[in-house]
């Protein structure tokens, strides 16, 4: 049966929030208050956001899918560079496995080749699903239960105030800041501001340097006891902070919690928290063998996908790969974009990286595009890769010489929800 894939009009989106409830119903409400909000919420997206677009998949005429497409700006080792993002991929009941995910995903690649985009990213309902569709694991998220007290309180509160919606403009400005310094955050548009002010459960503690918003933390309360009112956690939905500084006064005012916080709930990419707080432990008293205290959890959650390497090297043009000099054949394999499977020849020359047009190279790899993008990105070294199986190599006596080309101080963070 043949699908036509296409931007919803604003009569049908009615239709697709039908759909996208009984898809999502573990956060979304099946009433007809909440369908209402969200139908108009997303009609609003669609006539005025120029970031963000719905795509409905219909077949004979009838809506059975559908997804909300974005168009980001990320950090891609200093360079901003466009990407794109899909999110809110729904599927009618009545038309499960009919393949219409695979279909919508498919038209979501597409739309940004035909762009001229070389590179997405997606967060998965099904990771297996999507690294089968080419996409690629990003650095694991980690969630810590801290007590309060574990926070340093060395430095002072001076500078912290709560904000408010007059601030938009200094949440935007301090985000996109840090933003544009650390590899693989996406810019924060006026709309991702606005979000933070809609839901009234959210606090934002910002801290300034006179003029000047050089942190904040987006944070809500969550109950933990029926019986016992003052047991409560503080739950961090977002913290940036710029120096040492704004995170020593952030610190600060989290230790000052410590007489109504249980613990503070901190889902965060950077896995050394531990050498910030006193005790890391999550308070589980959980073992493993023989004697490691649990201190978080883990999740693999946003995934990337290189559609257009030769415009992809081109992007890094700037960056250096480590001052190493060699000529590397990758063989790419690539199931899910006709034509992708492919060799290309990329010349390192004193770190900076171009597509040659030689067929003959210094050292030969191959691997899965799903891989081959985490490689690039800087989520995982090719000695690992290597070790595992998932990366071959035509001499192995120089294994480590590849690694040292894509090592990287930085693995890319990410907090943008889409």
């Amino acid at each position: 049966m043949k699908s036509l894939i296409r931007k919803l009009e604003v009569s049908e989106i009615p239709a697709f929030v039908e759909i996208a409830v009984n898809a999502y119903p573990g956060v979304m409400q099946n009433t007809p208050d909440f369908k209402e909000r969200f139908s108009t919420m997303i009609t609003i997206l669609q006539e005025k956001e120029k970031t963000i677009e719905f795509f409905g998949l219909f077949r004979d005429g009838k809506l059975v899918g559908g997804m909300r497409i974005h168009y980001f700006q990320m950090n891609l080792f200093s360079k901003i560079i466009d990407v794109g993002g899909v999110g809110l991929v729904a599927v009618d009941l009545l038309h499960k496995k009919e393949k219409i995910a695979k279909e919508l995903i498919s038209y979501f690649i597409q739309h940004f080749v035909n762009r001229e985009v070389s590179f997405l990213a997606l967060y998965p309902f099904r990771p297996d699903f999507y690294k089968k569709m080419g996409f690629g694991y990003g650095t694991k998220m980690n969630q810590y239960l801290i007590e309060p007290s574990s926070f340093p309180a060395r430095g002072t509160k001076e500078g912290l105030t709560f904000l408010n919606k007059t601030h938009k403009e200094h949440i935007k400005d301090c985000y996109n800041l840090y933003a544009k310094e650390t590899h693989g955050m996406m810019l924060k548009t006026d709309y991702d501001v606005e979000v933070l002010f809609k839901n009234p459960d959210h606090k934002i503690v910002g801290c300034f340097n006179g003029e000047k918003l050089e942190g904040y933390i987006v944070f809500t309360f969550k109950k933990m006891s029926e019986t016992n009112f003052i047991h409560n956690n503080i739950v961090i939905k977002e913290m940036i902070y710029r120096n040492p500084q704004a995170l020593s006064k952030i610190a600060a005012f989290l230790n000052s919690q410590n007489d109504q916080i249980h613990r503070i709930e901190l889902t965060t990419q950077d896995d050394a928290i531990e050498y910030l707080i006193a005790d890391p432990r999550n308070g589980s008293n959980r073992l493993m063998p023989s004697v490691y205290h649990e201190t978080n959890s883990a999740g693999i959650g946003l995934m990337y996908r290189i559609i257009n390497m030769d415009a992809f090297i081109e992007k890094l043009s700037e960056y250096n790969f480590n001052n190493v000099t060699i000529k590397l054949g990758i063989n790419i394999m690539d199931s899910f974009i006709e034509g992708n499977s492919r060799r290309i020849v990329i010349d390192f020359r004193e770190g900076k990286a171009a597509i040659s047009q030689a067929e003959n190279a210094d050292v030969e790899i191959k691997m899965e595009i799903s891989d081959l993008s985490s490689l690039f990105m800087g989520v995982i070294n090719f000695k690992k890769l290597y070790d595992f199986g998932r990366a071959e190599i035509n001499i192995a006596e120089i294994v480590n010489e590849v690694n040292t080309l894509f090592s990287t101080m930085q693995k890319p963070l990410c907090i943008t929800a889409f």
